[in-house]
């Protein structure tokens, strides 16, 4: 990667799901560097998140009047930056609509799956509330929310609505596990102000069949955040770091 010079990657994201859930630490370890600690835990347990979004206007710096749209999914967790010490995002897997981008990012080693979904949600100002997102990845799947107006969650092991918002959304470093190591990258994005949501279906095989959440446990997710939209500057290449 050192022959790659460094550029920028901009975009717009829309329609951004957090649907986080409070899993035993031992369930994501063999994932996560042992070297690398969690940055939150509750009772040996951590967080898990399925992100998914719309992105649009994605263009490089190096080439920015050609640009791209495509949505994605990734499966990640919150771990501690090694170099900064704040709490950072690394990504179990991750999958993109677009096969072209997919092939790309592998060059860069970073491991994107080409897979197939597609979204359904109300429009910015819109008085209805509903999120809906399916396709397949490595298996069908669907997603089905409602707005939750209950202000009483449990949201342990945050204080409030806002703190568990800022730690889900805030990270600006990512990490990915690849064959020659675990690569960083940083990024710099617009605050993303979320509502809650609460789930009327869900079918997601991939996270049982990887073994980080139960079909049961599908249901009862420690948060549900949709946000209408952001934007993101994603510096590449990512580097490799020791751990």
């Amino acid at each position: 990667m050192s022959l790659i010079p460094s550029f920028v990657v901009k975009m717009d994201i829309h329609d951004v799901l957090y649907l986080s859930y409070l899993i035993p630490e031992k369930r994501l370890r063999p994932a996560v560097p042992d070297n690398m600690s969690f940055a939150v835990t509750l009772q040996d347990k951590t967080l898990l998140s399925l992100v998914i979004f719309h992105s649009k206007n994605v263009r490089a710096s190096f080439f920015p009047f050609l640009r791209f749209e495509y949505d994605q999914a990734n499966i990640r967790t919150y771990v501690l930056d090694p170099i900064t010490g704040k709490p950072a995002v690394f990504f179990l897997k991750s999958g993109i609509t677009s096969p072209l981008i997919a092939a790309i990012t592998r060059m860069l080693r970073i491991p994107w799956q080409s897979i197939s979904m597609s979204l359904d949600a109300p429009p910015d100002n819109s008085p209805s509330y509903r999120y809906g997102a399916e396709g397949n990845w490595e298996d069908v799947f669907n997603i089905c929310l409602t707005e939750n107006k209950d202000l009483n969650m449990d949201l342990e092991p945050f204080q409030t609505p806002e703190e568990a918002t800022h730690f889900l959304t805030g990270p600006s470093v990512g990490f990915y596990g690849s064959p020659s190591g675990v690569i960083r990258f940083e990024v710099e994005h617009s605050p993303i102000r979320p509502s809650m949501g609460k789930i009327s279906a869900i079918t997601f095989p991939i996270l049982v069949r990887s073994g980080f959440v139960t079909d049961e446990e599908l249901w009862f997710p420690h948060s549900v955040l949709i946000a209408p939209h952001g934007s993101f500057n994603v510096s590449m290449p990512p580097t490799k770091v020791s751990i």
